[in-house]
């Protein structure tokens, strides 16, 4: 899902620096966490690693996605009784975290708490999660193009276009279908099987 806003930058050479990702449009909300990356508060100065500025924001912006969805996510199995997609789709973000989390240990950065859990946005129905989904999906696309440019290191790119081709090619067409049944995802999910990422 697609839908942080990096928060870091406090000078004008800053700003020319940081990736900018566009706002989720949840039906309700817990807050003004819809606008925010609730973990890119982070200590540039005190971190004595190899990444550049702009590599650790796009870290941060990854990882902040992948929380949002995850949390979010959740919180539709919860409230509908793990309804397909969400089941699965929610299994595979946490394996993307998974994923970034290695690059975070890799790098040496610290890896912060998911501040998503217990105030993601919430929906009144699968059907409208099912929608929201797939425009999350699109600003998922858009965000991981943006990062990109945040750096030349082979294998954080190597997993910024997985988790970017998971999202094109696996949750947007699951989220499609969703909507196309009318929010009926064709009954629960598949529970401890894994999916697709």
């Amino acid at each position: 899902m697609g839908a942080c806003a990096q928060s870091t930058a406090t000078t004008e050479e800053n700003n020319e620096n940081t990736i900018q990702s566009e706002p989720v449009k949840p039906e309700s909300d817990t807050g003004d966490s819809k606008t925010e990356c609730k973990i890119c508060d982070f200590d540039f100065d005190s971190y004595k690693g190899e990444l550049k500025k702009k590599e650790i924001e796009g870290l941060l912006l990854a990882l902040n996605d992948e929380y949002m969805a995850t949390a979010i996510y959740a919180g539709v199995n919860e409230k509908f009784d793990n309804p397909r997609p969400f089941v699965n789709i929610v299994e595979a973000e946490k394996r993307h975290t998974k994923r970034l989390v290695e690059i975070f240990n890799k790098y040496e950065l610290p890896v912060p708490e998911n501040e998503w859990l217990g105030k993601a946005p919430g929906y009144e129905s699968v059907l409208n999660a099912c929608k929201a989904g797939i425009d999350a999906e699109i600003e998922n696309k858009k965000l991981y193009d943006r990062i990109f440019d945040s750096t030349e290191k082979e294998d954080i790119l190597t997993v910024y276009k997985a988790l970017q081709r998971a999202s094109e090619q696996n949750h947007k067409p699951a989220f499609e279908r969703c909507v196309n049944r009318g929010g009926n995802g064709m009954g629960r999910g598949r529970g401890g099987r894994r999916g697709r990422n």
